[in-house]
């Protein structure tokens, strides 16, 4: 995440100036779950819904991808064994193909009277007929029921292979809920976890979906301040990967910025200036406590979380030089891991833990630089252009990063992690900042102009996320958060 500069002044320049810097095993038969608590409920009462008219929210899908290779799923309607309502099966329809058709695996099939004939008749014979899906060109079915019980209820899903006759995903969820409301974001949530069981079936590495994955962001507003002025105040916010559930986490009233994901979810580390300096805070998301991390004398930004939750990379100035340090996840034991008289910032962990990435001007222009975890001599990734916001795909093979390489504004960039065959994402859209890889290594989420998109890993696909009417003023930096599912390696 980038330690960004609210002045007029040259970022690379003096440093003195004002600084800113659910976990279940899937298988084959069918399993009763509770849904998941380590990620913060939807109907959490210590989080503010911005407004309900997100819960009808579309996402805006800017640029169109493809459908090559994708397996093609008849999604058959919802049924209702006991209870239930048009709006509850009209939502299950469309997150569930959402969900499909964002994974970049799957092609959700329209709904027809042909596919809703074919579910009512193996209703009625309490059996899929797998030939009569098969000439309905459909490579996978997804069936599901739900049971209302007042203030509870119950919801199975079945994914099965049409052409191998046999059954990929059965899973059932225990919801609890205290409203209509609720009850709809509960059943999206189950939508999410299955669909991201499904994803895993078919991702050649396990990886799973993310579908219930959570994206933190900051959003910016003229207000009054902790101190009676008007300013233009930060403060984090967190919404579902599609954009719909924004609810607000910190309660500053001044900068919190740079929010950073535990890897099981459950705190958001994050940089603010709430005494006056920029020190480092851990939100736990499960209980709303706030901690202190690092309040060293000087800087303390940029927190990254290494991939066992165990320590964090950070910018510390605490020697009097912006450097990056490993600090232990309760705030002890700082380790300096740069030396340099250069603006060290925007650390980022290899998935293995053993290097940090992180942007350095030791050379001129700032650029991507690699180091040991340990320490040691740091060598440059990037060579061309003005680089930033480096972070490291989850599945270890490449680098997504900011770069300015003609003078036309910043563009999201890709590469290998040796720096080498660098692809522009972006081309043609500047003003792109802070990208961060989704948990499945198959999405990026990045901020353009003040609102918040996603793309596909190669480019495609791009969807805004956020607008004014849905969040007012300028959302940035966003931060995708890790997976409710366990890797199947």
């Amino acid at each position: 995440m980038r330690l960004r500069k609210y002045s007029q002044r040259n970022f690379w320049g003096v440093i003195s100036v004002f600084w800113i810097v659910l976990g279940f095993g899937v298988g084959t038969s069918a399993q009763t779950i509770s849904l998941p608590s380590k990620y913060p409920s939807v109907g959490d009462d210590r989080i503010q819904e911005t407004s309900t008219q997100l819960l009808a929210q579309e996402t805006i899908q800017v640029t169109p991808g493809g459908f090559q290779n994708r397996k093609k799923v008849a999604i058959a309607e919802l049924d209702l064994a006991r209870g239930g309502d048009p709006q509850l099966q009209a939502e299950y329809q469309k997150t569930m193909a959402y969900d499909l058709d964002f994974s970049d695996l799957f092609e959700p099939m329209p709904n027809n009277a042909q596919m809703a004939s074919q579910h009512a008749k193996d209703r009625q014979m309490r059996a899929i007929d797998y030939r009569a899906w098969q000439n309905l060109t459909a490579d996978i079915l997804v069936k599901a029921e739900f049971e209302d019980y007042g203030d509870k209820g119950l919801i199975r899903f079945w994914g099965d292979d049409v052409y191998g006759e046999e059954s990929l995903v059965a899973l059932e969820f225990q919801l609890a809920y205290d409203s209509r409301d609720r009850k709809i974001r509960e059943v999206r949530r189950a939508v999410h976890n299955f669909t991201d069981a499904l994803v895993q079936k078919y991702d050649p590495e396990g990886f799973p979906g993310c579908a219930q994955t959570y994206i933190a962001f900051v959003n910016a507003q003229w207000k009054t301040d902790r101190n009676g002025k008007q300013k233009k105040v930060r403060e984090i916010f967190i919404m579902d990967y599609d954009g719909r559930n924004i609810r607000q986490i910190t309660q500053d009233r001044d900068l919190a910025i740079s929010p950073a994901w535990a890897p099981d979810g459950r705190m958001l580390a994050y940089t603010t200036y709430r005494t006056g300096n920029a020190d480092v805070y851990v939100y736990n998301l499960n209980t709303g406590k706030i901690s202190v991390l690092a309040a060293f004398p000087g800087m303390n930004a940029a927190p990254s979380w290494s991939p066992d939750g165990s320590q964090l990379a950070l910018t510390l100035s605490r020697d009097g030089n912006p450097e990056i340090y490993r600090i232990r996840n309760n705030g002890s034991s700082p380790v300096r891991i740069t030396s340099s008289r250069s603006v060290e910032t925007s650390p980022t962990w290899t998935p293995d833990g053993s290097q940090i990435l992180f942007i350095s001007d030791r050379l001129g222009a700032p650029k991507i630089y690699r180091v040991s975890a340990n320490g040691g001599n740091p060598s440059a990734l990037t060579t061309r252009g003005h680089n930033d916001d480096p972070d490291v795909s989850p599945r270890g093979d490449r680098v997504v990063y900011t770069s300015n390489q003609g003078g036309g504004g910043f563009d999201v960039w890709v590469s290998d992690l040796s720096g080498g065959n660098a692809v522009n994402l972006t081309s043609g859209l500047s003003g792109c900042e802070h990208p961060s890889w989704a948990p499945d290594g198959r999405h990026i989420v990045f901020a353009h102009r003040g609102q918040i998109m996603v793309m596909d890993a190669d480019g495609t696909d791009k969807r805004r996320l956020t607008d004014a009417s849905r969040i007012p003023g300028e959302n940035e930096s966003p931060a995708w958060g890790p997976s409710g599912l366990t890797r199947k390696r």
